[in-house]
């Protein structure tokens, strides 16, 4: 059977289950060009149906960025649309980025993955609890720290659970991480980030705070009902778990490097993708990076949400194959299935997981 023929058998196999449960062989040899007039003939009237504003969607193929696609508006209220110098508030997506941080710092001895955080720093991180003593900077990179998330005040924070012992998403555990690698280096999230990962990736666009010159890039959000969120927010002080500035193109640029740099068994990348703790039979965690288990092989992958943003990545370190998904709309992840599905095939346990 010609490569032709197993293409198109695979693309009415993918149309024919839109919208249902997906366990699909990858687009590894599908033409580029066709994967672009699907996405140009599906993504609009998805974006329709669910009310989405604006999204954009990356393929990497080989290890690199081989299509772009850029749908719908950035600024509904004066006509602007998305492109590729747009700027997304990255939310949780700058996790990944401050974990490839941590471990390299970890590479070149400043820090250790699995030494008490409270030896760095005078005081334990919840004073009273003697669980503080504990908590390691691979806890918190897997979210195995017992931390709360973010919807808990500073002063409130309690253990959920004793470190080590479950699985739970914890902004906080980030935070107090970040706290302990600034003092380490005598350098803020920013600082760190464009020397070890920005500069050296050439993500001239991606930033842990405010730059003047997103007022011109930076896109709007909306909410459920299409309305446009407010928010006067430019944070002047990074935050490792939400404050990522970023586009498209910036962020295609880090996975694309996780991607390559994967196959190096002693690396950052291979560090950050090794399981470091099972949350269900499909989904496991980490450094950083959530895994699940995919055919062929293992993917990646992360979210993004804050104030209408929602973002998506997948990556097949092995396939060397990725798709990164980007929106200003809150009722995006209704249709972020079908678009990526589109884009490379494939099956999301963690879609339905998240």
């Amino acid at each position: 059977m010609s490569i032709k023929i197993k293409y198109l058998i695979a693309v009415l196999i993918l149309l024919a289950c839109s919208g249902c449960n997906r366990d699909q062989p990858l687009l590894l040899e599908a033409p580029i060009k066709d994967i672009s007039s699907n996405l140009d003939r599906v993504t609009p009237k998805l974006m329709n149906e669910y009310g989405v504003k604006g999204l954009s969607v990356s393929i990497i193929r080989n290890g690199n960025v081989s299509l772009k696609k850029f749908f719908g508006l950035s600024d509904v209220e004066n006509s602007k649309e998305i492109n590729e110098s747009t700027v997304f508030r990255g939310a949780s997506l700058g996790k990944p980025i401050f974990s490839y941080i941590v471990v390299k710092l970890a590479q070149e001895g400043k820090i250790d993955l699995d030494r008490p955080l409270s030896a760095y720093l005078k005081g334990r991180v919840i004073p009273t609890d003697s669980r503080s003593d504990e908590v390691t900077a691979r806890m918190v990179l897997s979210h195995s720290s017992g931390l709360p998330n973010l919807d808990i005040s500073e002063q409130d924070i309690e253990f959920e659970f004793s470190p080590s012992k479950e699985f739970k998403y914890s902004g906080h555990g980030y935070l107090y991480l970040q706290r302990v690698v600034e003092k380490i280096t005598d350098k803020k999230l920013n600082k760190l980030a464009g020397e070890m990962v920005f500069k050296p990736l050439k993500m001239k666009e991606s930033s842990f705070i405010w730059q003047s010159k997103y007022r011109e890039t930076i896109s709007n959000s909306y909410g459920a009902g299409g309305e446009k969120n407010i928010s006067n927010e430019k944070p002047d002080i990074g935050y490792s778990a939400w404050s990522l500035f970023t586009t498209l193109e910036d962020y295609s640029l880090f996975v694309s490097h996780i991607i390559n740099t994967s196959a190096d068994s002693n690396g950052v990348s291979a560090l950050l993708l090794s399981p470091n703790i099972s949350i269900t039979k499909k989904i496991q965690w980490g450094l950083g990076w959530g895994l699940q288990n995919t055919q062929p092989n293992q993917s990646f992958w992360h979210w993004g949400s804050m104030a209408g943003f929602r973002h998506y990545v997948v990556g097949y370190p092995k396939e060397r194959l990725a798709v990164i998904f980007m929106s200003n709309s809150s009722t995006a992840f209704k249709l972020v299935d079908d678009v990526m599905v589109q884009s490379i095939g494939g099956s999301y346990p963690s879609y339905d997981w998240f």
